[in-house]
């Protein structure tokens, strides 16, 4: 009987241990992942849109299968043979053990390039949807040597010539060559050359590629290009401004140069502004409603929800869709055709229009509104006036003691406005300098009666460059004294080596130091240590020391020692130089907002208010050596681990 018992006993205990084990014995491909690859940070806002819609329509299918979300962090064109690289690695934890992904969705244009580059036959086999980009596509090369400038690759088609990999399904926008070029013949019927115009990106040579794939088909058009790979936005500008009204400019993309500067919330206005008369077209709706005159292109929108769709299709019936194509339409902005004198009239296909005439009430609506609320504000203050008399009597007393209260807010209130004012003195004294540097080399460049040899326009953008960098160190500082003063001053604490960030700081002022005469040294007593910090923040505190070193040092040397210290679990940084020196007595005052030892040198007299903040925020302190006496030197602590 006891034995039977046990028996009992022992199947009911083992009955958990037998259900997980048939769980794990279910059919790999039911819990093979949905691997979700894009081509930038899921921070990036467009990812993130598609991102939420697909998590959210796919959880309400219920689907089993869990989702994974990589990226390739597809940063510019110049590291573009490293992608191929990044993805391999990505995928190649899903391929172990003969397990593969139940799907693959491919989002942005950069991921799924290099994703069809591959001639792997268990890649092929895979499962995929994609989205997120136009169906044009160009291979991302495996060559690591290539002049990417000079890059010609051949334009393909993702609907036709890929059916060798298993697309399962997808949304995809599609650029209609053809029906742009049509446009222009039916506004300017003896246009007989064009200028296709794409910048320094991905998109960019794919739509290079694609056009000019189509081109040597249509022969109605010479073919001029504008290829941000090679042209600087200078360049750019000052080929558009050269074409006569009798030629054609076709836009297909215009966000990075080659310099590699993302410069596309002020070049498309830019660019209209500097030759307003030329016929300008767009492919792919960029910079409507301020340059182009019209263009046959996308209708563009978050996708996620229709790629979930998709996936969820295919894992509950197996069966794959062709590719969809978004739809397109014609878009003309009237005020445009306005002023080039073209005519919609006979114009046989459905368009949407911008820069419409406004009505009178939307013209005036603020006036209106303005003038409306200001009548109720007064037929208010009319009526509190009225029953405010009636009571004046019996409110008397409390009118005095509020009067006593006014006036100590009146003083608190002057106090602020003087707080004010010093700041934005500050503040105007500061941003003077470099605005008027921008300003006055900006008109030179403007100025078509001056000739400037290439030295010397190279030697203004410099100057422009360095001052415009000069006004966002301004902001920034301003930004960050804010979050100080509200509180909302946000840390992201790791472990990082200590010794590499030191090293890190003193290549990056080292890369910045335009004096030949001053040297910038590291000192450390460990060749490795771990501390808990937040990087970017303590890589700032040195930045500003090390450049505030650079400002008072002519000749000599910059040296950042690292010390680990016995006592306390810290250690200790300092920056030295051999410059001009610090006073004792203003060994203090250097820490406060806005202060300056020399008047006449850059700065906003922020940065060292801000280092004091963050090592003080870091669990550190701060200080000004005063014993050192061949220069300055700033030391700070920062303990091994945060309590």
């Amino acid at each position: 009987m006891r034995t039977v018992i046990l028996l009992l006993l022992s199947v009911l205990l083992n009955l958990p241990l037998w259900a997980q084990a048939e769980q794990r014995t279910a059919s790999p491909k039911e819990l093979a992942p949905v691997v979700i690859v894009s081509s930038y940070n899921t921070a990036v806002r467009h990812v993130n849109e598609n991102l939420a819609e697909f998590f959210e329509e796919y959880t309400r299918s219920g689907i089993p299968n869990p989702i994974t979300v990589e990226d390739i962090n597809a940063h510019n064109l110049r590291d573009c043979l490293g992608w191929r690289h990044r993805l391999r690695r990505v995928l190649r934890k899903y391929y172990e053990h003969g397990n593969r992904p139940a799907c693959i969705v491919l989002l942005g244009l950069e991921a799924s390039s290099v994703f069809f580059s591959f001639d792997d036959a268990e890649l092929k086999r895979t499962p995929v949807v994609v989205g997120m980009r136009n169906s044009a596509i160009v291979k991302i090369p495996a060559q690591q040597n290539l002049d990417i400038v000079e890059w010609d690759p051949e334009s393909y088609d993702l609907t036709k010539d890929f059916n060798d990999y298993n697309i399962v399904g997808g949304e995809l926008y599609y650029y209609d060559v053809k029906r742009n070029l049509d446009l222009i013949k039916r506004f300017y019927p003896k246009c007989s050359t064009i200028t296709f115009m794409t910048d320094n990106t991905l998109r960019g040579v794919t739509m290079h590629a694609l056009f000019k794939k189509y081109a040597q088909k249509d022969k109605r058009f010479d073919v001029n290009y504008i290829d941000g790979r090679k042209m600087s936005m200078i360049e750019a500008d000052e080929t558009i401004s050269n074409m006569p009204p009798s030629q054609a400019l076709l836009l297909g993309t215009w966000s990075v140069d080659n310099s590699n500067s993302y410069v596309v919330r002020n070049s498309t206005y830019t660019f209209g502004q500097t030759n307003p008369k030329l016929p300008t077209f767009t492919l792919t709706d960029v910079a409507m409603g301020h340059w182009p005159v019209a263009g046959y292109s996308p209708r563009y929108h978050v996708m996620g929800r229709t790629l979930a769709d998709k996936v969820v299709e295919f894992l509950k019936t197996g069966r794959k869709k062709p590719v969809e194509l978004v739809e397109n339409r014609y878009v003309f902005d009237l005020q445009r055709l306005n002023m080039l004198k073209l005519s919609l009239d006979g114009f046989s296909f459905n368009y949407d229009v911008v820069n419409e005439p406004l009505s009178v009430f939307e013209e005036y609506r603020d006036t209106i509104l303005f003038i409306t609320v200001l009548i109720i504000v007064l037929v208010s203050a009319l009526a509190i006036t009225l029953h405010l008399l009636r009571k004046s009597r019996r409110l008397s007393a409390k009118l005095v003691k509020q009067g006593k209260e006014l006036l100590v807010a009146k003083y608190n209130a002057e106090e602020a406005n003087q707080t004010k004012s010093r700041f934005i003195a500050s503040i105007s004294h500061e941003i003077r300098t470099p605005l008027n540097a921008v300003l006055g080399f900006s008109q030179l460049f403007a100025n078509d009666q001056i000739e400037m040899s290439a030295e010397e326009r190279k030697q203004y953008a410099d100057l422009i460059m360095t001052n415009s960098n000069m006004l966002l160190k301004l902001i920034d500082d301003v930004l960050e004294v804010s979050k100080i003063e509200a509180g909302k001053l946000k840390f992201n604490i790791g472990e990082h080596d200590v010794v590499a960030l030191v090293n890190t700081a003193a290549k990056i002022a080292d890369a910045n130091n335009k004096s030949a005469d001053v040297e910038i040294r590291v000192e450390t007593n460990v060749s490795r240590l771990m501390i808990e910090t937040d990087r970017e923040r303590l890589l700032q505190v040195l930045a500003n020391l090390t450049t505030n070193a650079k400002k008072c040092t002519e000749k000599g040397t910059i040296t950042i020692a690292l010390e680990k210290l016995r006592k306390d679990d810290m250690i200790s940084i300092s920056v030295s130089d051999t410059g001009c020196g610090i006073p004792k007595e203003k060994a203090q005052e250097v820490f406060e907002r806005f202060s300056k030892l020399d008047s006449f040198r850059q700065g906003t007299g922020l940065g060292l208010s801000i280092c004091k903040a963050f090592v003080e925020e870091l669990g550190g302190k701060i200080w000004v050596d005063t014993t050192y006496t061949e220069g300055a030197r700033f030391v700070f602590t920062h303990p091994i681990k945060q309590k």
